[in-house]
């Protein structure tokens, strides 16, 4: 459970406010008072904590206050691409020092900037260049894959899951074994998600 989409909620400031719904720059400053006791009631559920829209301040926070590893589903390296909703290195550094995951995603405009033309042109390289930068910062025990397809994702090479394929050639291309690719794709994230239930199972 993502604790905010787009925009300042009740539980935790965004990593992209909505001046639109009246939103300022900062709401909380992180998590609300509410948004910690989420974190705890969700430790205690053995649902996953996904950081992925949340501000940094509030994503750093819920990773020191959470009891289980948290994940961000669907990111990129904000080092490569300077995007809000991408991780920046202090960030991957406190996923990786908890156990938490970071998902690549393919979301273009989190991959690459925009061209002069304003468009932004993103391809199956430039989801593993956001891998390579990860795995070697984190560890490959610490990076995933995601989509996204249902909120803007698809790159040349991976427009749909038939793609699959593409992206797999490229990293194996790239040196990662069947092992590595089998962690990248489901194998992290499922470590995280049994992690998360022997938190709720120890009480």
């Amino acid at each position: 459970m993502t604790l905010t989409h787009n925009g300042h909620n009740l539980l935790a400031d965004s990593a992209i406010p909505r001046p639109d719904l009246g939103d300022g720059p900062v709401l909380h400053g992180g998590l609300s008072t509410l948004g910690r006791a989420a974190v705890a009631e969700m430790n205690a559920l053995g649902l996953l904590v996904d950081v992925s829209h949340v501000a940094k301040s509030a994503m750093l926070q819920a990773v020191e206050i959470s009891r289980a590893p948290v994940v961000a589903t669907h990111t990129c390296v904000r080092a490569l691409r300077d995007h809000p909703r991408n991780l920046d290195d202090q960030q991957m550094d406190a996923l990786r020092a908890t156990g938490g995951l970071m998902q690549i995603t393919a979301v273009p405009g989190f991959l690459r900037s925009p061209g002069a033309d304003g468009k932004v042109r993103a391809r199956v390289a430039d989801i593993a260049d956001h891998v390579d930068y990860a795995v070697q910062r984190i560890g490959i025990s610490h990076v995933g894959l995601s989509s996204d397809f249902d909120g803007g994702g698809g790159v040349e090479g991976w427009m749909n899951a038939a793609d699959s394929a593409n992206l797999t050639a490229e990293l194996l291309r790239r040196g990662y074994d069947a092992e590595s690719v089998g962690l990248l794709w489901s194998g992290n994230f499922l470590r995280v998600m049994r992690a998360a239930e022997a938190v709720a199972a120890a009480g």
